[in-house]
């Protein structure tokens, strides 16, 4: 569970601070004006974090890969490219806020 720490309290104790983070581990919330501001964690639980969000990252593409795979695996190479072309301009459509284009459905 974090440790809430007001701002003030890190001024004065920086180094306190730091050392229950790195020393015992405690994940530290810093509050400026009674509201969350900042974490102060550990290099190792930091790299725990990275490591964790890279893992779910990887585990997405991999299965976004099959199905991509399971999808288009009865398609010709012809098919596929103007299915990535019709989906990459339904997405700039998107992105550009202009919804469908005319006579799409």
């Amino acid at each position: 569970m974090p440790i809430p720490v007001p701002i003030t309290e890190l001024k004065q104790r920086t180094g306190q601070v730091l050392d229950r983070a790195v020393l015992r581990g405690e994940d530290i919330v810093i509050e400026r004006y009674g509201r969350e501001y900042a974490v102060v964690l550990s290099r190792e639980r930091y790299q725990e974090l990275l490591d964790a969000s890279q893992a779910r990252v990887r585990e997405r593409f991999l299965a976004a890969q099959q199905a991509v795979h399971q999808a288009t695996e009865n398609m010709d190479a012809e098919e596929i490219a103007r299915l990535v072309e019709e989906k990459v301009q339904e997405s700039r459509r998107e992105r550009a806020g202009l919804g469908q284009a005319p006579g799409e459905v």
